[in-house]
């Protein structure tokens, strides 16, 4: 897996709240990334099985908005994430601290 810092960002969001399910939009704000950022990044970490996605069951005329697609991190994206956060961290420690993004060496961030 290709390690920007904007998919440390995104793994960072994810890891927050490994059991929740995240919305594109709520990952874009959260991580101040664009959306021809961050969608690549969700298609790419689940062709490679680090999150899985579902589509909310929705009529858009009753919500006033589009059907959203949720992502969350898989058991194994987890412990994945959580490793390549740490890589991350050992490759770049003073940047990956001044983001933010060093994940508890125990468990996610």
């Amino acid at each position: 897996m290709r390690m920007t810092l904007q998919t440390q960002l995104v793994l960072h969001v994810l890891l927050g709240q490994p059991e929740t399910e995240h919305y594109g939009l709520d990952v874009i704000r959260r991580t101040g990334l664009g959306p021809g950022t961050v969608y690549p990044i969700m298609q790419r970490l689940e062709r490679d099985k680090w999150v899985s996605s579902r589509w909310e069951r929705v009529d858009p005329s009753d919500e006033a908005r589009p059907a959203r697609r949720y992502y969350r991190l898989t058991g194994d994206g987890v412990v994945l994430a959580v490793r390549a956060l740490q890589a991350a961290e050992q490759r770049n420690p003073a940047l990956t601290r001044m983001l933010g993004l060093v994940p508890e060496s125990g468990g996610p961030a």
